[in-house]
C-alpha cells in the first residue's frame, strides 16, 4: 500500500515537468522555422538584381567637319581673251583642240550663241584684265607658231560659267581633268592662294552663255554665270 501511494505521488510530481518539456520543444521548433525564413543570404551566394532597362546614351557630336568653302574678294576682272578659231560643231572644235592645242596652257572651248549667226564653238586661250596684255600674249604665240595669224582679241567677254571653287590648284586641276574627259574643256582662274575657280567659256553677255549653261546642267553639274 505504501508503494502504491509513492508511485501515485511520483506520477503527480513528474506530469507537469513532462508537459513543460513538450511545450518548450514545440515553441523552440516554431522559433527555428521562423528564423529559417528570415535568415540573410550566405556570404558569397549570388543574388539576382532587378532587371533595369538600359539607359540611352546621349549622342556624341560628329567629328566630321563640313567642307570649308574658299572665300575671296574679287578685285581684278579679266574680260579679254584670245580667240584662236571657231567651229560650227563641237566635234570639229574638240578634234582641233586635241590635235593642236591641248598642251597649250589656259586653252578652253566656248560654246557661244552669236544671235543671227547661230551657235559656234570657239577655241580660246587666256584671260586678261586689259586688251593690250591680251594683244602682247597673242603676238608672242603667233611669232612662236603656236597659234595662227587669224587669231584675234575682239570685244570684251566678261562672263564665264563657274563649275567649281576649290581651295588649291591640285583639286581644281583634278576637276578640270575629269571634265575634259567628259568633253568639257575648262580653265582655272586663281583668285587667291586658297581660292581657285574652274570656269567654262568666255561670253560677251549672260544670254550668249545660256546654251552652254543648259548643256552643263544636263550633265548634272552645279553651275552659275559669273564675272571673270
Amino acid at each position: 500500500m505504501k508503494r502504491l501511494m509513492l508511485l501515485v505521488v511520483f506520477l503527480l510530481v513528474s506530469l507537469p515537468l513532462w508537459a513543460d518539456y513538450g511545450l518548450s520543444n514545440v515553441i523552440t521548433k516554431q522559433i527555428d522555422r521562423n528564423q529559417q525564413k528570415e535568415q540573410p543570404p550566405v556570404a558569397g551566394e549570388e543574388m539576382s538584381a532587378p532587371v533595369q532597362a538600359p539607359r540611352a546614351e546621349p549622342a556624341s557630336p560628329s567629328n566630321t567637319s563640313p567642307p570649308v568653302v574658299p572665300r575671296f574678294k574679287k578685285s581684278v576682272f579679266y574680260p579679254y581673251t584670245i580667240h584662236i578659231s571657231s567651229w560650227q560643231t563641237q566635234k570639229d572644235a574638240f578634234a582641233q583642240y586635241k590635235q593642236r592645242y591641248q598642251k597649250l596652257e589656259g586653252v578652253f572651248i566656248t560654246k557661244i550663241d552669236l544671235g543671227p549667226t547661230g551657235i559656234w564653238y570657239r577655241i580660246d586661250v587666256g584671260a586678261y584684265s586689259a586688251d593690250n596684255e591680251a594683244i602682247a600674249r597673242m603676238k608672242d604665240l603667233q611669232d612662236a607658231g603656236v597659234i595662227d595669224t587669224e587669231s584675234f582679241i575682239g570685244s570684251s567677254v566678261p562672263y564665264a560659267i563657274e563649275l567649281g571653287l576649290l581651295p588649291d590648284r591640285d583639286q581644281a586641276k583634278k576637276m578640270a581633268d575629269k571634265l575634259r574627259r567628259e568633253g568639257v574643256v575648262t580653265y582655272i582662274m586663281k583668285e587667291s592662294d586658297s581660292a581657285y575657280r574652274v570656269l567654262s567659256g568666255a561670253f560677251p553677255s549672260q544670254k550668249s552663255a545660256e546654251p552652254a549653261l543648259n548643256d552643263l546642267a544636263a550633265l548634272g553639274l552645279h553651275t552659275k554665270i559669273t564675272k571673270r
